[in-house]
């Protein structure tokens, strides 16, 4: 394995891997920039080198980004994939093409390849902007494609990483870093603060102001922190509107729609809508809003002081994510459930606490769980070292332990 991959990202791999060979599919994955899509393509690349032995003339890759120039149109990234296809000689080529969104008239050209019986095909893609995979996927692809969302990295990979054990001090360094493993490859906070500054221009001025034609950059930027800063609140667009207000910066309940809607395109944010449990119906005009990644209000956000609890909660609602769970926020009776996670016929509620340090806030966290009466899974995840035990059927868990259980 060539010596930059050597951190094997299992849980996306083991998962990707399934559909290996499964040609009447593309395999797509997307996600936040910089979250690690184009090193699992990379480690898919080195799987088949290595351990299934398909030999180099039957790989193709193309990193839109860096070879924008090259291949600026369809047809020249026709004439490559033509070329490679001569030189695999009639065996399956294996086609790799990262941040697609960058090339125009892509999604044309890939279903043509996929309706060619005569064309040996098995077709990887990278995108950063759900707009252009969900629309154009949609479109031309139609059940043709299985989508996988990539996080960067959770806890327990940054365990492994550092080759560290599970301890509240490796937690807490954790919860105050990042995901984002090429944060790790600099050498200090000065470094760390320029990459992700750049990352974050990147997304705003390249995925949002170029696609979208956005006008008011200011504004969009001050948005974004402002989120940042606020994580875990629970907002409506009007209600947004006047806490910006209060901080100087005019705007509209439609402009912040459309604003949050592009900086969720992106994945660098995500909505958390409510579930009204005993009315069984989603409740449209509140949300709350995570970051994909807790770099961007650790290194952005340094005047919010959000606290540990709402740290908590956004790394407990990426984990739920990452493990292809839908949550929403709960709502029983007039009191909140922090989530409600569904995969499937799954489903399980979690409390998330910095800890339960009173009676208080025991009866919010245990209490709120104990008045759902259905026989889910229920949680409260807290920094707390002793745990409260058998309490009407609810686990009581350190976050860092539930963090890394087996079976989610």
């Amino acid at each position: 394995m060539a010596p930059n991959l050597w951190f094997i990202r299992e849980f996306y791999l083991g998962k990707i891997l399934r559909y290996l060979d499964n040609t009447g599919l593309i395999k797509v994955l997307i996600g936040q920039r910089r979250a690690g899509k184009s090193y699992i393509m990379k480690q898919i690349m080195d799987f088949l080198l290595r351990e299934k032995h398909i030999p180099s003339s039957s790989l193709a890759y193309v990193n839109f980004e860096i070879d924008y120039l090259k291949y600026n149109s369809a047809s020249d990234l026709d004439r490559f994939v033509q070329s490679k296809r001569a030189e695999a000689g009639g065996s399956r080529l294996y086609l790799f093409l990262d941040e697609i969104q960058e090339l125009s008239g892509w999604e044309k050209l890939l279903n043509s390849y996929r309706a060619d019986d005569a064309f040996d095909v098995d077709i990887f893609i990278t995108g950063s902007n759900a707009n252009v995979l969900s629309s154009e996927l949609s479109t031309y692809l139609a059940g043709r494609y299985v989508d996988f969302e990539i996080f960067p990295f959770d806890y327990r990979e940054y365990l492994g990483y550092w080759k560290m054990e599970n301890t509240t001090g490796n937690f807490l360094s954790y919860l105050e870093s990042s995901g984002i493993s090429e944060l790790y490859k600099m050498p200090d906070d000065e470094g760390r603060l320029n990459f992700l500054k750049s990352l974050k221009d990147t997304i705003i001025l390249k995925d949002i102001v170029k696609r979208y034609r956005i006008k008011d950059v200011d504004f969009l930027e001050k948005l974004f922190s402002y989120l940042s800063g606020n994580i875990g609140n629970l907002f409506s667009f009007n209600s947004i509107v006047k806490k910006l207000k209060g901080i100087h910066v005019d705007s509209n309940a439609v402009t912040i729609g459309n604003y949050l809607q592009y900086l969720e395109k992106t994945y660098v944010i995500h909505s958390c809508q409510r579930y009204d449990l005993k009315g069984k119906k989603i409740l449209e005009w509140e949300k709350k809003y995570y970051l994909n990644d807790l770099a961007f209000n650790n290194y952005f956000s340094s005047g919010y002081d959000i606290g540990w609890g709402r740290k908590l909660e956004n790394i407990v609602y990426n984990h739920l994510r990452m493990h292809g769970y839908s949550v929403y926020v709960g709502y029983v009776w007039d009191c909140e459930i922090d989530f409600i996670a569904e995969n499937g016929t799954k489903r399980i509620y979690v409390q998330v606490a910095y800890l339960i340090a009173s009676e208080k806030v025991f009866q919010r966290e245990f209490g709120n769980l104990g008045m759902i009466r259905d026989n889910y899974p229920k949680y409260v995840v807290s920094l707390d070292d002793i745990l409260v035990k058998d309490y009407e059927g609810i686990v009581h868990m350190n976050v860092k332990d539930f963090l890394i259980l087996e079976n989610m």
